[in-house]
């Protein structure tokens, strides 16, 4: 498991101070790409690599309401590993109590055709850890 902390401004919050929906998905896809900065960025995945891994699938569950100034934990974990495809999964913490979670599927993709193609190694392994 990964943990990534966040804390919640104003610009993540709605008319009613409270997190925007749309962005729990955007930390943790955020929390997602700072795990995978271990190993190299995605700048270096489209600048220097032959595959993406774009999204397929989102989901996201809310517990408790998120308010500007808000400390969060994200911790990542790996739930399901294909051939092609992989889902992460996402627990939001927020004083220890569960705020919301999230699930996310990637799939590996050619540049070239756009078709899917096995995770690559570099990808694979970081995975793995998780």
């Amino acid at each position: 498991m990964f943990s990534y902390t966040k804390t919640i401004f104003l610009r993540d919050t709605d008319a009613t101070g409270v997190l925007y929906f749309s962005e729990q998905l955007k930390f943790c896809q955020e929390a997602f790409e700072v795990y995978l900065s271990k190993k190299f960025t995605l700048l270096q995945m489209l600048r220097e690599h032959d595959f993406l891994l774009p999204i397929v699938h989102a989901e996201a569950d809310y517990a408790l309401p998120l308010r500007v100034g808000d400390e969060v934990e994200i911790q990542l974990s790996l739930k399901e590993l294909g051939t092609s495809s992989f889902s992460l999964g996402f627990n939001i913490l927020k004083a220890g109590q569960e705020a919301g979670n999230a699930k996310i599927v990637h799939v590996a993709l050619s540049k070239k055709t756009g078709k899917s193609i096995p995770i690559p190694e570099i990808v694979l392994e970081h995975l793995k850890r998780l």
